[in-house]
């Protein structure tokens, strides 16, 4: 719902994650941090030539805009709304690797990379969903608005439907002692260790995987 609020205002957010979601007073999910978001012009697309976003869950429209000239739609909103969602069911990202450019390499070679581990028991409609939401952008589940993510099979149940949730009861609800109450934040200690200095490393660009698989980069100057 807040996605597709979002979407009808004419802007993209471009960097949905858990990071970026909190819980109302009432136990329901809110989503936060519009730092990212851009607007969409008249035909409901962007233009960037800056990957913005978080690493695991950009979508490939959005990486591959680095240093050229993106143009994508609110389409890869729903893509990381898939990475979020596999992560949170199988309980690790859909295409980590031990470095960025290995994690940029499996996403870009999604139809190959996606995987779900046996070992781990899940719906067929979960994962017809998260295969849904994490494909090629001009066939993705949500291209065509949110009314066909509305009427996947994951959803239906006797409960709630995603246009009445918020009057259902939520799984998990905060306990507060007031609208000031910061007790479910974690405490940050002040760091006074001095700074380090490192090496200049230099932008990732999109277009430095034009063959899926090839992970070298020259990472400093």
């Amino acid at each position: 719902m807040s996605l597709q609020a979002i979407h009808s205002l004419g802007f993209v957010h471009r960097d949905v994650k858990p990071d970026n979601m909190l819980l109302d007073s009432t136990g329901h999910l809110k989503l936060a941090d519009f730092g990212t978001c851009m607007k969409m012009d008249k035909d409901g697309l962007v233009r960037s030539d800056t990957a913005v976003g978080t690493p695991d869950y950009i979508s490939p429209e959005v990486l591959q805009s680095q240093g050229g000239e993106g143009v994508y739609g609110c389409e890869c909103d729903w893509w990381s709304v898939g990475v979020f969602l596999y992560e949170m069911l199988i309980g690790d990202t859909p295409f980590y690797a031990d470095s960025l450019v290995g994690t940029y390499g499996k996403i870009m070679d999604h139809k190959n990379s996606l995987s779900f581990p046996e070992d781990v028991e899940i719906s067929n409609e979960a994962k017809s969903l998260i295969s849904g939401f994490l494909t090629d952008r001009t066939k993705r589940l949500g291209k065509n608005g949110v009314d066909e993510i509305k009427r996947h099979p994951f959803f239906i149940n006797d409960a709630w439907t995603i246009d009445t949730i918020r009057q259902a009861v939520p799984p998990v609800i905060p306990d507060l002692n007031g609208d000031d109450d910061t007790s479910n934040f974690e405490e940050v200690e002040p760091d006074d260790s001095p700074e380090e200095s490192f090496p200049t490393v230099k932008a990732f660009v999109g277009n430095h995987l034009p063959f899926v698989g090839f992970t070298y980069c020259k990472d400093y100057q």
